[in-house]
């Protein structure tokens, strides 16, 4: 019994540190989206791959698993959290340049438009993702 009241505290815990998270980068993400469909439909001298709508819902998706991963060691030692963060990140480096490789080279009249609309949304998203991880860090001082 004394696991599974340790367990639900955990649960509980990880919800109070991640729903905010969610919340506002849902808001910021869907303000991305906005914005980038405005830019594709209004300004068309600003070429946006015609995969950004995925591009964004990926990133999305992988940027919460990271963070939530992330979150689970933000109040262990500070070389737990460094090393997560690292790993973590490497691992999103390589993933994603294994995408825009193979996109590029699957679809070679999108690839730069492609790779620079690829790494604006990384810019973006990665800046929220680490601006709340440190406000997260900062609050559990």
């Amino acid at each position: 019994m004394e696991c599974v009241s340790f367990l639900n505290a955990i649960i509980t815990d990880m919800k109070t540190k991640i729903t905010p998270f969610i919340k506002g980068f849902s808001y910021y993400s869907i303000a991305i989206f906005l914005l980038s469909f405005a830019i594709h439909q209004w300004i068309p001298i600003i070429e946006i791959s015609n995969s950004w709508p995925f591009i964004i819902a990926f990133m999305y998706a992988f940027t919460l698993f990271a963070f939530a991963t992330l979150a689970k060691y933000i109040d262990s030692k500070l070389t737990f959290f460094a090393n997560a963060f690292m790993l973590i990140n490497f691992g999103k480096l390589f993933l994603f340049s294994i995408i825009i490789i193979v996109y590029a080279w699957l679809n070679h009249n999108d690839a730069i438009s492609f790779t620079i609309t690829f790494f604006v949304y990384y810019l973006l998203l990665t800046t929220y993702e680490i601006v709340a991880l440190l406000k997260m860090q900062k609050s559990n001082g």
